[in-house]
Parts: C-alpha cells; structure tokens; sequence
C-alpha cells in the first residue's frame, strides 16, 4: 500500500512540475491580463517620438504617451503604471518591432504627488 501511495505522490509531483513549466509566470500581466506598464493606444497628435536607434534610455511621467519609431514604422503607449517600474521596451513592442533593448522609465506625473 505505501508503494501505491508513493508512485501515486511521484506521479503527481511530477505532473505539477511540468505544468509549472508550460504555464510560465508573468511578471509584466495583471490577473487581467493587462500590462502593469500601460497599454497601446491609438497615437495622439501631441505624443512624444522616440526613434528607437536613438538610444539606449527613456524617461517618461506616468500617463504620458509615447509613439516608439523604427524602420518607418511605429507603435504608440500609455505609461501607466503604479509602480513607476522601468520597462523595456521589447516587453511592450508588438512582435518583432524591437530588436534591442531600449530602457523606458517611469517616474510620477504632477498630478500623482510626492
């Protein structure tokens, strides 16, 4: 009976390991499945243009919307995170627009206080 219950407790621990493996976590996704960093917007007339071969950094204020340029094409984001966390932005770039890391961060807009 204990060998049952041991190649039961085997199995099982063995299938909760794969399972963790399949289901990666996300550090970047709300239970919404939102990103904690903001989201893409439709871009503004008055957004901020970064050229993303410009340079290694950006700093940003929460709320503000930046339009990310690269090889004639663009994506526009809301920063709009609680916690003011630096991104980059291969994280929030639409697949294969950023071919290397570009550091967005993020600091409190005026209206959020000290």
């Amino acid at each position: 009976m204990n060998r049952n219950l041991s190649a039961t407790a085997l199995i099982a621990s063995l299938f909760v390991g794969m399972t963790a493996q399949a289901t990666p976590q996300r550090n970047d996704a709300m239970l919404n499945g939102k990103s904690v960093h903001g989201e893409a917007v439709a871009a503004p007339q008055n957004a901020r243009i970064v050229n993303l071969d410009a340079g290694k950094s950006v700093n940003v204020k929460c709320g503000e919307v930046i339009t990310f340029q690269k090889a004639g094409k663009s994506f526009s984001w809301k920063f709009d995170s609680a916690q003011h966390r630096a991104v980059d932005v291969r994280t929030i770039a639409p697949a294969g627009f950023a071919d290397k890391p570009l550091m967005v961060y993020v600091s409190r807009s005026e209206w959020e206080g000290a």
